[in-house]
């Protein structure tokens, strides 16, 4: 399983990694990048089962950096989780229209987490 995790924040792509080794995901399954231009090189080589991704980020946004993952890879739509502390209906709305239909607000909390993410993970266990 990859498991790709981009985030300008070390913090929260620790959170993340925290919260995916409690569900028993080995180290050398979770891809971390600060930058969303190395993140889609990652995933253009070697592919990616689950990504979360922040929506407001420097270089490249959560949008943007949807837009192109779908472009190569629709099937993730269903794996893919937007993150981010920012309610605001527009950032949304744009991560809906780009194909985004599951969003984990920070901070992260703990039993939302479980339950939306846990499942995307056992289903590429079996």
């Amino acid at each position: 399983m990859k498991i790709i995790i981009l985030d300008d924040s070390l913090t929260i792509r620790m959170i993340i990694k925290s919260f995916l080794e409690d569900f028993g995901v080995e180290d050398d399954e979770m891809f971390s990048f600060e930058n969303g231009n190395d993140a889609i090189k990652f995933i253009r080589q070697n592919g990616a089962d689950i990504v979360f991704t922040d929506i407001n980020m420097p270089k490249m946004d959560g949008c943007k950096f949807s837009k192109l993952v779908f472009e190569n890879k629709p099937d993730l739509k269903n794996s893919f989780f937007a993150i981010s502390g920012d309610e605001s209906h527009g950032s949304y709305s744009d991560m809906k229209k780009a194909g985004v239909h599951r969003f984990l607000k920070k901070p992260i909390n703990d039993l939302h987490f479980r339950h939306f993410v846990l499942p995307e993970i056992l289903k590429r266990r079996k």
